[in-house]
């Protein structure tokens, strides 16, 4: 089994159909890793409301400020990675149960990571 380079960890996905999730990318990787979501078995795709590195995240959510990014369909994990300390927090919305795909771009490479919703 071959260990991929980027994956989520998160609770379940709550009642509104979000779930906080914390992405472990590989201390290897350089750049900036690039997801996207997709329901495999309907049309919707899914949206990252929600992102710790956003700029002033942490003083803007803390005041209440922080406005959600309902459009953000893809969003760039930006350096410095690592499991330690350099994860990346975020929140990802599903807008209805069934089976999705995350595909993370790494450079020229990518990485599909499915799971099932239930209901």
């Amino acid at each position: 089994m071959v260990q991929a380079p980027v994956g989520p960890f998160g609770a379940g996905v709550g009642d509104s159909g979000a779930s906080k999730t914390v992405w472990i990318v590989s201390g290897t990787v350089s750049g900036a890793v690039k997801l996207s979501g997709k329901r495999l078995d309907g049309p919707d795709r899914m949206v990252f409301p929600l992102y710790d590195r956003d700029p002033n995240f942490y003083e803007q959510y803390g005041a209440g400020t922080y406005e959600m990014r309902w459009d953000r369909t893809e969003l760039a994990l930006i350096p410095p990675h690592g499991a330690t300390g350099q994860d990346h927090h975020t929140e990802i919305f599903y807008p209805s149960a069934g089976c999705w795909q995350f595909t993370a771009e790494i450079g020229t490479e990518q990485v599909q990571i499915v799971r099932y919703l239930y209901e």
